[in-house]
């Protein structure tokens, strides 16, 4: 038996969003493609982004926006490609180096962001791991220094880590991903690897980064380091650490989460004291405004937070963050919330806050006049940063059909 649902696209979109803003239902070119190469301002930083001083006024202006329902709605299929450096380690009995240190399963661990991630985005985003490249090698650092294991292990009693961060581009150049990318339409590369490997949580390049988003006083906002601009798309390359657990790996995307909504909404600034744009409300503390309530917080602090990473604060709050499943209206009562509310844990904490993402059809309006417009749906900005990923679709047949190696029937 067939059963068919009713997209999204049908059944959520508002019809008073659209009020003269384009409508353009074809999904598969990203409209920041048509946008005049801007140059970037401000001083580069060590994370390749270009800064410019804090209250610096610049000559910018956000692009032309134009709302498509096929962007906003739906399924989207995102390609992944997991790249483990795990080097044997002849030393230690030809033991993997994730073995030998009883440290966690990156294979397991990236099944399990695939699965938060789709819980969050109430399935927006459906990401495909494409490849697991399990790699007996250490990464090379932008000076061109490379870990052997004689270094590595005798370095791991010190600490004294040799300093330089890796090198994206060496990633993607050693294991032909440039080429993969481009070809097969792969927008994200997941690394794992230990201590002293040197590569940063989150990384990301944007191509004309400077004409799609406004310039930032803040060098962690935007983190290209060398990520080849041969790339053709906007491409995210996580780095976890397969020595700390699942909690720490989706507090890396939550990193990633804060850095995209500041340069998509707040223009590239992060500072809920003083701004009003959707991320810099979202991301209101209560810390910050003694006696008022609370919105959602951020990876460091939740709403009853009192310090970073105090995720287990039993300390009861007012808040607006159940207010934020009507966004943009956010008009409502403050309710109290404590740590209970995601189970007084760091993993419960950063899977509360990826739900409270707003994901509705159409757009929302802020600043002076109204003046500002952008997606409703921050997944958009979040993973589909080029609005180009292709909708998700299931497999051809309608037949239930088993693995080869599905053991016979037993005779009943």
């Amino acid at each position: 038996m067939r059963v068919f649902a009713p997209s999204l696209a049908v059944c959520l979109l508002l019809a008073s969003t659209a009020g003269s803003i384009a409508q353009d239902t074809d999904p598969v070119r990203g409209t920041w493609r048509q946008l005049e190469q801007r140059a970037p301002i401000g001083v580069e930083a060590p994370t390749g982004s270009h800064v410019i001083a804090k209250d610096q006024q610049v000559d910018w202006q956000r692009p032309p926006f134009t709302y498509r329902e096929a962007v906003a709605t739906g399924r989207k299929h995102a390609k992944v490609v997991v790249v483990i450096y795990d080097p044997v380690l002849e030393a230690k009995e030809g033991q993997r180096l994730q073995q030998w240190l009883g440290a966690s399963d990156p294979f397991e661990f990236s099944r399990i962001l695939v699965d938060v991630i789709r819980d969050a985005s109430w399935g927006y985003v459906n990401y495909q791991i494409v490849d697991f490249l399990h790699l007996d090698a250490y990464p090379k650092k932008v000076d061109g220094f490379r870990y052997d294991d004689d270094r590595y292990l005798a370095v791991r009693e010190s600490k004294d880590w040799q300093p330089a961060t890796t090198s994206y581009r060496a990633v993607f150049e050693e294991n032909g991903l440039i080429e993969r990318c481009n070809r097969e339409g792969i927008t994200e590369v997941w690394m794992w690897g230990a201590d002293g490997f040197h590569f940063d949580e989150f990384a990301f390049r944007i191509p004309n980064r400077a004409a799609r988003f406004g310039p930032s006083d803040n060098p962690w906002l935007y983190r290209p380091y060398d990520i080849p601009e041969e790339l053709d798309r906007t491409t995210w390359v996580m780095g976890f650490n397969m020595e700390v657990g699942a909690d720490n790996m989706v507090h890396s995307y939550v990193h990633r989460v804060e850095s995209i909504c500041a340069l998509a909404f707040g223009d590239g600034r992060w500072d809920p004291q003083t701004r009003r744009d959707p991320w810099n409300v979202f991301s209101r503390l209560e810390m910050d405004f003694e006696g008022t309530p609370s919105m959602v917080g951020n990876c460091h602090v939740p709403p009853n937070g009192q310090r970073g990473y105090d995720y287990d604060n039993p300390r009861r709050v007012l808040s607006w963050a159940d207010n934020w499943a009507n966004y943009p209206d956010l008009r409502g009562d403050a309710a109290p919330i404590s740590s209970w509310a995601w189970g007084k844990n760091q993993f419960g904490y950063q899977r509360w806050l990826l739900g409270k993402l707003p994901k509705g059809p159409g757009v929302v309006r802020w600043g002076d006049d109204a003046e500002h417009v952008a997606y409703r749906n921050w997944w958009v900005y979040v993973a589909n940063t080029d609005e180009e990923l292709p909708g998700w679709r299931g497999p051809a047949t309608d037949l239930l059909t088993l693995p080869a190696a599905w053991p016979p029937a037993s005779g009943r």
